[in-house]
């Protein structure tokens, strides 16, 4: 074991970059991407064999799905990058003891969280805007989802150290299983079982479960140096977790903020067949920034263990080669979105479903996918103030993103463009945002020496 982590020190110092960015951006990536089709399967299932208020229903509660990740990855990335810089500076008790106080940590909140979630679902459910004939199918994909919550964070945290102790290609493996999974488990529970949205989210928690026990094989084995159990929960650890991973728990916090304003929005404006057409939306744009968090991710580790030992040019050169690709990538979604955006919203409904709806996810897909050609950058930043420690100012990004821009545009969008407005105002947000956070990036590098 002792030589396997010299042999991973060495390269992350001496790799070229493009070989580093490969070597753990390409595994997070794919992960990310099967993480989000295990969403995406849910939702073609339900919209095709339930309906399209029950892809409304599933896309109500998404936002407590978004504030589950929240948790995890708040306090995940925010161990993550604690473990990382400790192994960059040889110092492996406090790699072990940031490690276990997150894994305490993550239990404790779960268990408190299912508990106050299931004895409130009925309130939860309609505050979330399930209400109507939205409220049996959001009830349902509620009630399999928080029975999971445990399994789902911990899976979560589990594969997040896998990356920061030097096993992308495992974390690849195990997430990707866990998704072929989660669409057996869809396909039998949804369309044989007819178990409609709770079906869904029985699948996605039983997937998470899976994949947690095949990443504990490495995560709690007692046989490696650093290991989920062997250290001790820590007080001051913790809220050095939390600080140093709230810009990441804030711009998933955001984002699942911004949806619920989109969806009250459509409500009021459209009604159910405008939540449908966002849900449709929604998903492309959930999967397409799951590539820029998977690169983002994945890097994080890296980014981290190069601040620790204070290679400072190393941290500059994997940044600037990470922003290039995102910006291509962007542009490269945004043309594929342009040219068949219509198609691909298409594939979440039935074949008999209101035209209205389809033209609405038709046309709100032509405008939304602009929002590919800023929010790759937007993300990559976050990520790099997360891994030197300027939580702060990744909070700012996210904030800025998620809420404030997106509240703003959502109030005064649509009394000049209509519903386009409300299409429009994410968009702007991303390009907005991005230009505060260039200025805060550039601010940074300056400092970096």
């Amino acid at each position: 074991m002792r030589e396997a982590n010299l042999k991973e020190n060495n390269l992350l110092k001496q790799e070229a970059v493009r070989q580093t960015f490969f070597r753990y951006a390409i595994p997070s990536v794919i992960t990310m991407l099967f993480f989000g089709f295990q969403n995406v399967v849910d939702g073609l299932v339900v919209g095709n064999h339930v309906g399209f208020e029950g892809l409304g229903g599933l896309n109500i509660v998404l936002p407590l799905y978004s504030i589950i990740m929240v948790i995890a990855l708040t306090v995940g990335i925010g161990s993550q990058t604690l473990v990382s810089r400790g192994i960059g500076k040889g110092d492996i008790a406090a790699s072990q003891t940031a490690m276990t106080t997150v894994f305490f940590a993550l239990a404790g909140i779960g268990l408190l969280a299912t508990l106050l979630l299931y004895f409130f679902r009925e309130e939860v459910v309609t505050m979330l805007g399930g209400k109507g004939n939205l409220f049996p199918h959001a009830m349902g994909y509620y009630t399999g989802l928080i029975l999971f919550m445990i399994p789902i964070s911990l899976c979560l945290y589990s594969d997040l150290m896998l990356k920061g102790l030097g096993h992308p290609l495992f974390s690849m493996l195990t997430m990707s299983l866990a998704v072929l999974l989660n669409i057996a488990l869809d396909l039998f529970f949804v369309i044989w079982l007819d178990m409609g949205t709770m079906g869904a989210s029985i699948a996605t928690g039983l997937a998470f479960c899976f994949g947690l026990l095949l990443s504990s094989r490495i995560t709690f084995s007692p046989k490696r140096k650093i290991s989920m159990l062997k250290g001790r929960f820590s007080w001051p650890v913790f809220r050095r977790s939390v600080y140093n991973g709230s810009s990441e728990g804030v711009s998933e916090l955001s984002s699942a903020i911004g949806i619920l304003i989109i969806n009250i929005a459509m409500v009021n404006t459209v009604g159910v067949e405008g939540v449908a057409a966002f849900t449709a939306v929604n998903y492309v744009n959930f999967m397409g920034v799951l590539i820029f968090l998977g690169i983002s991710d994945g890097l994080i580790p890296v980014l981290s263990y190069s601040y620790g030992a204070s290679d400072f040019n190393r941290v500059r050169a994997i940044f600037r080669f990470a922003a290039r690709s995102n910006l291509v990538i962007g542009i490269f979604v945004f043309t594929i979105l342009q040219l068949w955006g219509s198609d691909v919203t298409g594939l979440f409904f039935e074949e008999d479903t209101d035209s209205n709806v389809l033209d609405l996810s038709s046309r709100g897909m032509q405008i939304f996918s602009f929002v590919f050609l800023a929010n790759g950058l937007n993300i990559l930043i976050t990520s790099l103030f997360t891994s030197l420690g300027k939580a702060f100012n990744s909070i700012i990004i996210a904030v800025l993103r998620g809420m404030v821009f997106v509240a703003i545009g959502v109030v005064f969008l649509p009394h000049y463009f209509g519903v386009s407005g409300i299409w429009l105002s994410i968009p702007i947000a991303e390009i907005l945002t991005l230009c505060f956070a260039l200025i805060l990036l550039n601010i940074a590098l300056k400092k970096l020496n």
